[in-house]
């Protein structure tokens, strides 16, 4: 028989970290989100109460300083954070370092680079990064025009990347970089960048719709010396060992937060529409109401169930690259809408900054395209179920 429910100690990890995110994180949020969020800076109280409480590690082994969850409890916390309602960006930001810089170390790191970069990035002493996407061309994830050549004892990186998550404030910066053009997707090698190596710097702060918490830049490498022992991985492995390993947490288990967030926002169209009165009683009464919310709810749960196998796939030593891609393509066009129709609930106050609602819709609008489009997604899911051949994109 299956067993669909959580174990009790998931369900008591997501009620410890929602009860902590609530008492610990939303009063200093309160105080600070909305005028950094017009400012677009970063909101270093709240990073804090995220070391605090193991966050910044949260995934890694124990004796590197992590709490040694494995994705499926990561996923459970990440949600539990939406649900008490963290901002979008700082959460972002934390998934940044925590799993798509921390989790390839974690996984494909030498014994002596976790012991140097994995334990700074638990205690915070580092920020971490992952650049991939270049300004050529952002779901092209294969076709790199960042080169990493090798002499003598270091390799030679000389491009550029964009969009990347924590640059302006990062320390580690998890590179991939075309080696042998000539093999495509098996000739791109990943590199530990540390900030302060010659030839490595961040050209920009990159201004946002949304995330504004959330610092985005362009890095560019001008003959950036990179000693060969800060190869991740394999030579040449760089794309079919991290990238696609990244891609399976990053299109489910780094959207979690987004599942607790509509569950909160659902929980709060309830109290409204209860309330809310039009033409002499609670627009709860209306269908069109009604279906606004229920549309919302039944989407929450089939995101939740979805997202868990996901993370259950992972936790079973397994690349759900298909799976991974469907939750995406589903939670982000249906997340970006249910968004959208909750600002039409609250009409006018909906369009209003202090209710954050619009401040959400900017947020998720993300989901569409961060980590591949939405087009790209379906173009994975149809040559798997179809067959086609090539790998043009993934």
């Amino acid at each position: 028989m299956i067993d669909f429910s959580l174990e009790p100690e998931l369900i008591q990890l997501r009620e410890s970290v929602w009860k902590y995110a609530v008492e610990n994180i939303i009063p200093i949020q309160e105080k600070i989100q909305l005028e950094l969020d017009a400012k677009e800076e970063f909101a270093w109280p709240i990073w804090e109460k995220f070391k605090e409480f193991g966050l910044l590690g949260f995934p890694f082994p124990e004796e590197y300083g992590g709490q040694g969850a494995n994705a499926l409890a990561t996923t459970v916390a990440w949600e539990a954070l939406g649900l008490a309602g963290v901002d979008g960006g700082m959460v972002m930001s934390l998934s940044a370092h925590t799993i798509l810089c921390g989790v390839p170390l974690m996984t494909y790191g030498t014994e002596e680079q976790k012991r140097k970069y994995l334990t700074r990035l638990a205690t915070g002493e580092m920020i971490g990064c992952f650049a991939l996407t270049e300004p050529h061309g952002g779901s092209d994830s294969i076709h790199l025009k960042t080169t990493a050549v090798k002499k003598g004892d270091r390799w030679i990186l000389n491009g550029s990347k964009i969009f990347i998550t924590n640059a302006p404030i990062g320390d580690l910066f998890l590179v991939l970089a075309t080696t042998d053009k000539s093999l495509g997707s098996a000739g791109i090698t990943a590199f530990l960048v540390e900030k302060n190596f010659k030839g490595f710097y961040v050209s920009r702060k990159l201004e946002k719709m949304g995330n504004r918490l959330s610092p985005t830049g362009e890095i560019v490498f001008s003959d950036c010396e990179v000693p060969e022992e800060n190869v991740l991985g394999e030579v040449n492995m760089g794309f079919i060992q991290v990238v696609r390993t990244i891609f399976g947490w990053e299109r489910s288990v780094m959207l979690s937060p987004s599942v607790g967030s509509l569950e909160l926002v659902i929980k709060g169209l309830m109290a409204y529409a209860n309330q809310r009165q039009a033409f002499g009683k609670p627009i709860s009464y209306f269908q069109a109401i009604q279906k606004k919310i229920v549309d919302m709810k039944v989407s929450l749960e089939v995101a939740r169930s979805y997202l868990y196998r996901v993370a259950w796939h992972i936790d079973r030593g397994e690349l759900p690259f298909v799976e991974a891609s469907s939750f995406k393509l589903f939670w982000g066009d249906a997340v970006v809408n249910h968004i959208y129709e909750a600002i039409q609930i609250l009409g006018g106050y909906g369009y209003m900054r202090e209710f954050k609602l619009e401040k959400g819709y900017r947020d998720v609008r993300l989901i569409t395209i961060g980590g591949g489009t939405s087009e790209v997604q379906r173009t994975i899911i149809a040559r798997a179920i179809l067959g086609l051949s090539g790998r043009e994109i993934e």
